[in-house]
């Protein structure tokens, strides 16, 4: 029969539900099943079925200034609505509340002249990021704020923010940034050029598809996370992140050569008036389990473009002889 969670909270009729389900499968009836199975992923479960019965996993709610939606796929994305302002300002917050508060009120100190909205996501933080957000909420319209229940990956939580932005651009920023100017002039005035679709202040280069490291030329390969601004038109064609990685490590890098395979360019735009203060979610963690983490996700885009010579750069010919010697962005 099917199994309780290790949390409680799941009701007994969806339990009912599930138990209904688990005997279809038993007598064979899996068309019958199938379609209990999707009443219950509407209802906000993942259904994982196990030779004792099926387990049932709570998806996390989001509250989308203040309004619920039971789980992501609830959420409507706006990606096909028209532009209302020019910068969709997106940032992930996941017990920081310091750190996004110099972060969010930097943004909005620097902003006086551009029409932006600030899209936050909380991701399930216990810190009471959550009070000092829906206050900010209350009392400067820019601001929105998106609220799971329970923790997301990273690429996951990023990605409900993109659904919700309507800015004719989208800046990425991690909460340890902190605007001392006008930043969004001269974005903007890259991300014109028809030829550019992606920018930021940090550039990565790489010679081999394996090996990334800071570049000081204008043209890079990818950019860095902590400050990347694209048209949001593009994702239209690249699609939301690659919800595989739920850590940070190589996912700025797929998504740049995402939008690279479009055919524009990722460029720096120099001198941008900012700080990059030492980001708290990664200071604590371990050299081994860092290293564990960052590796998974290079192989993770290994596999999807460790064979695109044609996105290196001019005059690449060399070979790669150890992909086993992985060094970290």
């Amino acid at each position: 029969m099917t199994t309780r969670p290790y949390r409680q909270g799941i009701p007994e009729e969806i339990l009912a539900l599930s138990h209904e389900r688990d005997l279809l499968r038993r007598k064979g009836q899996y068309d019958r099943a199938d379609l209990l199975k999707q009443q219950l992923e509407e209802a906000g479960y993942v259904v994982k079925d196990n030779p004792h019965g099926a387990h049932l996993v709570i998806l996390p709610s989001i509250f989308v200034d203040g309004t619920l939606y039971r789980t992501a796929r609830q959420l409507p994305s706006l990606l096909n609505e028209a532009d209302l302002c020019t910068f969709s300002v997106n940032v992930l917050t996941q017990n920081s509340s310091e750190q996004t508060r110099r972060c969010v009120e930097s943004v909005l100190r620097y902003a006086d002249n551009i029409d932006i909205e600030v899209i936050l996501v909380d991701n399930a933080s216990q810190d009471g990021s959550d009070i000092w957000a829906e206050a900010l909420h209350h009392q400067d319209p820019r601001v929105h704020v998106l609220r799971t229940t329970r923790k997301m990956g990273i690429a996951e939580a990023r990605n409900i923010g993109l659904q919700q932005s309507r800015g004719k651009y989208i800046l990425l920023l991690d909460t340890n940034v902190e605007l001392t100017g006008d930043i969004f002039t001269p974005l903007a005035r890259t991300l014109s050029s028809a030829e550019v679709g992606l920018t930021g202040l940090r550039g990565l280069h790489t010679d081999d598809l394996r090996h990334f490291e800071e570049s000081d030329e204008q043209e890079v390969e990818a950019i860095d996370q902590q400050c990347m601004a694209f048209k949001r038109s593009l994702l239209k064609q690249t699609g939301l992140l690659d919800e595989g990685y739920r850590y940070p490590w190589y996912m700025d890098i797929d998504f740049s050569f995402a939008i690279r395979d479009l055919d524009v360019k990722a460029v720096r735009t120099l001198d941008l008036p900012l700080i990059a203060h030492p980001l708290l979610d990664t200071i604590n963690l371990s050299d081994a389990e860092r290293t564990r983490r960052s590796k998974r996700n290079f192989y993770r885009y290994l596999s999807k473009w460790g064979d695109r010579e044609d996105l290196l750069p001019e005059g690449f010919d060399d070979e790669y002889e150890d992909e086993e010697d992985l060094d970290e962005e």
